[in-house]
C-alpha cells in the first residue's frame, strides 16, 4: 500500500491542459474559460498552481443556530410564531420590528439567556432596546459569547428609506448606546449589486461605522454583526462569505481591533417567485448549503412563499427542516470551513476579496460610503448589476425553473400585496430597493391569464 502512490507520476497544470486540448481535438484553451459578473475569469480546472500561498481555515466554527425570521405586525401571533419554531427544533429567532410594540408580550416564554436572538428595529422600535436591556449585550453562558442582539442599522434605513429619520448625526449616535456594531449587508445582494460591490458596500458600511464611533472614542469591546443575503452561485456565495471574513480582518488591522465577528445570513429573496412556487424550496436549500459552507454563524431559511402569501406552519417547518437534514442527514456542522484547501473556492475567494478591496479603496477616494450614497454613485453601481441580472434573465443565460423555463402553463397566480408596484416618494437621496427578477415573468402570466380567461 505505501508503493501505490510511487507508481504514479506527478502531473502539472500544463501537462492538464495537454491533455485537454488533445482530447477535445485541438480546440484553443481559452474558449474554456468563462467570465463572471464580477469580472472574474473561471477555468475549467484549477491545481495548486493556481494558489499563491498556503490555504489556511477562514473560519472556526463548524456548527450555526438554525433561526425562524419572522415579522412583527402582531405580538401574540409572532410569540406563538417564535414558540413553535423553537419547539420544532430552532435555536434563534430573529424579529423583524418597524413600530412600537409591547416586548413583553413577543417575548413570553422564550428563554433569550439560551438562544441566538436578533431584534432588526428601526427608529418607530427603538425602545425595544430598553426593553431588552436585561438581555442585550449580555454573554450566553453556554457559548460564552454574545448572542443577543438588537439591530438598528442608520445607514441601511438610510439607504432603503432615501433619507435620515431625525437627521444624519442623530440618527447615527444610536450606535453609542449599542455594545455591537450591526451592519444590515443583505439589502445590496437584494438589490441586484454584483458580489464584488456587495462586499465592497459591506466593507465601506463598516468603515463609516469604525470612524464614528473612532471619533467618539467609543470604539472599544465591540462584537461585529453582519446580516447576509445568500442567492443562487453555489460556489460564489460560498466564497463570498470567506472573502468578507478576509476584508474584515484586514479592515481591523487598520484600526488596531479584534473584535469578534458574527455573520448570520438569509435565503435571498431576489430570484424567488410565486411562479411554480415549489421550486422556491430547492432554491433555499442550495443556498443554505452555501451560507453554511461559507461559514454562517445563524441562518434563517425562508419559507418558500415568503413574500407571496402568509406563511403556513407547513410552509415554516419545512424550512426549518431544511436545516435539520444539513445538520443531523449531511452532517455540515461537523467540520468547519470545509471548502479551505479546495483551490477553485480558494481562488474565487481571493479574486473577490482583490476586486472588493479595490472598490472599497475607491469608495473611500470619493468620501465614503455616505457620500457615494448621497451622489448616488452606490446606486448607479447597483442599478448596472440590476441591468446585468435582468439581461441574463430575460435571454435565458440565468435559468429560473418554472419562470423563465419549463413554465408550467396550466398555473393560475394572483397579484399579492408583494407584487404590487409601491408609490414613489420624493426623498433625499434614491432609495436602494430590493428587487425579484421573476416578476415581469410574473406580470406577464397574470395578463395571459386574464386575457384568456372566460367569466364563470
Amino acid at each position: 500500500m505505501q508503493k501505490l502512490f510511487t507508481d504514479f507520476n506527478g502531473t502539472t497544470a500544463s501537462s492538464w491542459k495537454e491533455q485537454i486540448v488533445k482530447d477535445l481535438k485541438g480546440i484553443d484553451f481559452s474558449q474554456l474559460t468563462w467570465h463572471t459578473h464580477n469580472g472574474i475569469s473561471v477555468n475549467p480546472f484549477y491545481s495548486s498552481e493556481d494558489l499563491t500561498q498556503k490555504a489556511n481555515p477562514v473560519f472556526a466554527n463548524s456548527d450555526w443556530d438554525i433561526c425562524e425570521q419572522i415579522t412583527v405586525t402582531d405580538e401574540k401571533e409572532a410569540n406563538a410564531r417564535a414558540l413553535t419554531a423553537l419547539k420544532g427544533g430552532a435555536s434563534g429567532v430573529a424579529f423583524y420590528i418597524h413600530k412600537k410594540i409591547d416586548t413583553v408580550t413577543l417575548i413570553k416564554n422564550i428563554s433569550l439567556e439560551h438562544i441566538y436572538s436578533q431584534f432588526f428595529i428601526s427608529n418607530d422600535a427603538l425602545h425595544v432596546l430598553a426593553d431588552l436591556k436585561n438581555y442585550y449585550g449580555k454573554i450566553n453562558p453556554l457559548e460564552n459569547k454574545i448572542k443577543c442582539f438588537v439591530n438598528i442599522d442608520p445607514i441601511c434605513l438610510f439607504a432603503y428609506y432615501g433619507e435620515w429619520h431625525d437627521g444624519e448625526q442623530k440618527d447615527l449616535s444610536v450606535l453609542e448606546q449599542l455594545v455591537h456594531v450591526p451592519v444590515n449587508v443583505s439589502l445590496y445582494e437584494e438589490a441586484g449589486a454584483s458580489t464584488v460591490n456587495e462586499l465592497a458596500f459591506g466593507l465601506a458600511h463598516t468603515n463609516e461605522y469604525f470612524n464614528y464611533l473612532n471619533e467618539n472614542k467609543e470604539l472599544l469591546n465591540r462584537v461585529l454583526h453582519f446580516t447576509f443575503s445568500v442567492g443562487p452561485d453555489f460556489f460564489t456565495e460560498i466564497a463570498k462569505l470567506r472573502a468578507f471574513r478576509k476584508l474584515i480582518d484586514l479592515l481591523q488591522q487598520q484600526y488596531g481591533t479584534n473584535f469578534p465577528v458574527h455573520i448570520h445570513v438569509q435565503t435571498a429573496l431576489i430570484d424567488k417567485s410565486m411562479l411554480d412556487m415549489n421550486n422556491n424550496m430547492l432554491r433555499t436549500t442550495t443556498e443554505a448549503m452555501s451560507a453554511v459552507i461559507g461559514g454562517a454563524n445563524s441562518l434563517c431559511v425562508l419559507p418558500f412563499n415568503e413574500g407571496f402569501e402568509t406563511v403556513s406552519e407547513f410552509s415554516a417547518r419545512i424550512a426549518r427542516n431544511q436545516q435539520h437534514i444539513l445538520k443531523d442527514e449531511s452532517y455540515l456542522n461537523k467540520v468547519a470551513d470545509i471548502s479551505a484547501g479546495s483551490y477553485y473556492v480558494e481562488s474565487i475567494t481571493d479574486a473577490l476579496a482583490e476586486r472588493a478591496w479595490e472598490q472599497f479603496k475607491s469608495i473611500e477616494a470619493k468620501g465614503g460610503f455616505i457620500a457615494c450614497l448621497k451622489n448616488n454613485y452606490i446606486q448607479t453601481l447597483i442599478s448596472e448589476g440590476v441591468s446585468t441580472l435582468i439581461h441574463e434573465v430575460k435571454e435565458g443565460k440565468l435559468v429560473l425553473v418554472g419562470v423563465n423555463k419549463f413554465q408550467n402553463k396550466d398555473e393560475k397566480i394572483t397579484l399579492t400585496t408583494s407584487s404590487k408596484t409601491a408609490t414613489a416618494l420624493k426623498t433625499d437621496i434614491t432609495p436602494i430597493r430590493p428587487i425579484r427578477l421573476a416578476k415581469s415573468f410574473e406580470a406577464e402570466k397574470m395578463k395571459s391569464d386574464n386575457q384568456f380567461s372566460t367569466p364563470s
